[in-house]
């Protein structure tokens, strides 16, 4: 992708800044933020120009909306409308019905994304979810993140929340009600550590660089993809079912036994010990 005019809304977040950074190599990049200030020192810094949100679009080859979820579609309704028509229009929320659907109602050349990693790190060998719904125009993000050595997954939006729903919805839920437990416990986390085995130290940390972050990013993640109320259903109804089997041995195996037969058991041994190891030696 060479020589486009990329407007970014939302420049100023780190996921935008991130994707600015990438793209101005061969690109003109035009950001705006919901702080004016702020807009205005991160384009300074990096040498783009900047303004409002309708203000950017309206030149734009390409219009990347870079907000929290919980605003994404406000903010697709606001530009729209100004999005030039050979414009492709496009996001990069980790919910893609929803805003795939808003965007279609202004453009013929819709794009959702999902980049499936921190902004600190490389994109190199780093999931991308693209959902293309209309035009050819899409090709030009394809080959953006093909350059940056990212692993690029095609999809359509249904199933890339019904897939994010246990990739994200699952596991965040999960690590929320671990959380909530331990708080709850009389013993506490603090106390536990000192009888820590290498697992419960891998799930807490992980339970624990959640909690590290914004409590707003999490609530969203689990509010605004539409099939995760399904997946916390299951989750809630599986608890309840094998908290009953603990009290009968045979049927509590046998359930045991089918849970496995959805993973590559022989391969999670080995990463997991890997893993273990690994942490061992810190």
């Amino acid at each position: 992708m060479i020589d486009q005019r990329i407007a970014i809304i939302g420049g100023t977040g780190k996921f935008g800044r991130h994707l600015g950074k990438r793209l101005d190599e061969e690109n003109k990049v035009v950001i705006s933020g919901s702080n004016v200030k702020d807009a205005e020192r991160v384009a300074e810094d990096h040498g783009w120009d900047h303004g409002r949100n309708k203000e950017v679009v309206k030149d734009a080859d390409v219009v990347i909306v870079a907000v929290p979820v919980s605003v994404t579609e406000d903010v697709i309704l606001e530009v729209g409308p100004l999005v030039p028509d050979d414009a492709l229009f496009t996001d990069i929320t980790s919910v893609k019905q929803g805003p795939v659907e808003a965007m279609s109602e202004y453009s013929d050349q819709v794009l959702g994304m999902h980049p499936m990693y921190a902004p600190s790190n490389s994109i190199k060998g780093q999931n991308v979810a693209l959902c293309p719904e209309s035009g050819k125009k899409w090709t030009v993000m394809e080959e953006f993140w093909k350059d940056q050595g990212a692993d690029i997954i095609v999809t359509d939006p249904v199933e890339h929340d019904r897939a994010m729903s246990l990739v994200q919805g699952l596991m965040h839920f999960s690590e929320l009600v671990l959380a909530d437990v331990i708080r709850k416990s009389e013993f506490g986390h603090d106390d536990a550590e000192e009888y820590s085995t290498p697992i419960y130290s891998i799930l807490t940390d992980l339970t624990a660089r959640m909690l590290n972050q914004s409590p707003g990013l999490y609530r969203s993640i689990q509010a605004e993809n539409p099939e995760n109320e399904e997946v916390r259903e299951k989750f809630i109804e599986s608890a309840e079912e094998i908290a009953d089997l603990v009290d009968d041995p045979e049927e509590f195996n046998e359930r045991f036994e089918e849970m496995g037969e959805d993973f590559d058991l022989g391969e999670s041994q080995k990463r997991s010990d890997k893993l273990i190891e690994h942490l061992s030696s810190l």
